[in-house]
């Protein structure tokens, strides 16, 4: 059997040893809490107030995944990216601070490509049908207002080659051109509008509460404007223009 000195010795040389175990297992995690910081806040924040700008202020203390996620898909260009990281936050990191706003932008990029796949859509036939109707029936008012008894006058003619020429009547053809993004704050729309310029002619048309910034070039075919937009990095959206 040791001694009571013996013994007192061995617990005061294996107490520091025990301290130092626990702090090695324990301490990592906890520190690790106490400095990982959540900026949901700030992002429902500047998304509230239209300065996803302000993000980039943030962008590299962000450390959660569901925000790193939802923060990366505001801030790129490529809007299918970006659909595809808010699909991504909403199944992988479920966050009730952000879910929202997953859930609207992919509900505005929907609404867009709907309404753009609308617009060069031809008319159903109903409407066809429709419309030529009234022209028919406009065109059957007129030839009643028409005397039945031509009006014969004896003013001689001039020459076919003195005749005023008429001009021919020219149908407004339907354009095509390439919509980079839609925003409620007019310095948001022109500093995406900067960014494409120096690519392409661009400019940002008011339309209501919004700013489209789109190409000022119109083309005659879809392919065409298609074609040109794969020249561009940024993500854009072939719509119907006059």
């Amino acid at each position: 059997m040791f001694s009571d000195k013996i013994q007192l010795l061995i617990l005061k040389s294996v107490a520091p040893i025990c301290v130092t175990v626990s702090l090695a297992l324990f301490s990592p995690p906890a520190l690790h809490a106490a400095v990982e910081r959540s900026f949901s806040k700030e992002i429902v924040q500047y998304v509230a107030e239209d300065k996803v700008y302000l993000l980039e202020n943030i962008r590299q203390k962000v450390t959660r995944p569901s925000e790193k996620t939802v923060v990366e898909a505001l801030l790129t260009e490529d809007a299918p990216k970006a659909v595809s990281l808010y699909q991504k936050q909403l199944s992988l990191y479920p966050d009730p601070a952000l879910d929202q706003i997953s859930r609207a932008r992919i509900a505005a990029y929907t609404l867009m490509m709907e309404s753009t796949a609308a617009s060069l859509q031809p008319l159903p036939s109903s409407l066809q049908d429709s419309t030529k109707q009234q022209r028919a029936a406009q065109t059957t008012k007129i030839a009643a207002k028409a005397p039945s008894t031509p009006i014969i006058t004896t003013k001689t003619q001039p020459p076919a080659a003195e005749l005023p020429k008429q001009k021919m009547a020219v149908t407004p053809k339907n354009y095509v051109t390439i919509r980079f993004g839609s925003f409620q704050n007019r310095e948001n729309a022109d500093a995406l509008a900067q960014k494409i310029s120096s690519y392409a002619p661009v400019e940002t048309m008011q339309q209501g509460d919004f700013y489209r910034v789109q190409l000022k070039k119109k083309y005659e075919s879809r392919t065409e404007a298609e074609a040109e937009g794969k020249k561009i990095p940024f993500a854009g959206v072939v719509f119907s223009v006059q």
